[in-house]
This record gives structure tokens, sequence and C-alpha cells, in this order.
């Protein structure tokens, strides 16, 4: 089997693939909107296993043990290029802020009973 072009056999195993190798890839970046994305994993949903067009780089690397040979190691958390733009922080809850919905009553607000009323 070493040599021999790999294909998950299921859902699973193609997302353990995936997270081993192609989240932590150079070639892919994490986010879908950026133009650098690695068209491997792309051939590999659309062509059949037997087709020439499906990659060469998915293979069996040992027996039972799949690999992408055009993986490079990178973390996208930390080994930042100076290209990463981190996302805003989320905003912080106001403890002050009302949320809806709300019961008038229970606000103790009068000009607003009044209107209801």
């Amino acid at each position: 089997m070493k040599g021999e072009k790999y294909r998950p056999s299921s859902g699973t195993e193609g997302i353990w693939f995936c997270d081993k190798f192609c989240d932590h890839c150079l070639n892919q970046h994490p986010d879908p909107d950026n133009p650098k994305q690695c068209e491997i994993l792309m051939k590999t949903m659309i062509y059949d296993v037997n087709d020439n067009r499906y990659p060469e780089e998915w293979q069996y690397k040992e027996e039972d043990v799949p690999a992408c040979t055009a993986w490079q190691k990178w973390d996208w958390g930390r080994d930042d290029d100076g290209n990463w733009i981190e996302p805003s922080p989320p905003p912080i809850d106001d403890p002050n802020q009302l949320c809806f919905p709300f019961i008038f009553d229970e606000l103790g607000i009068p000009k607003i009973k009044e209107q209801l009323a």
C-alpha cells in the first residue's frame, strides 16, 4: 500500500486527516475568504481516487498510515509572519444595558406603565 493514493473512507476519517494535516499546513489558510487555499483538498473532494486528476500528494507513506506529501507544518495561531490580522474582540456586555424582552412593570418605570394601561 505504500505510495498508493489515499482517500478517506468516511467523513469522520476525512475530518481526522484534515485536522492532522490541512488545518496545520502553510498551504491552507484558515480563513476561507483568503485567496491562499490549497487545491489538493478541493481536488480530493471532486475527483475519484482512480481519476488521473486526483492529487498524488495524498498517499500512504507506510502501511495504513496516510499523509500529504505537500504538507508544511504551520501553526496559524502562533507562527505569524506579520500578515495575519487578529479579529477584533467581541463587545463587552454592559450590565446596565436593557435586554429584550422585558416587562415594564418589573422595571418600575411609571410613565410607561401609565401609557400601557
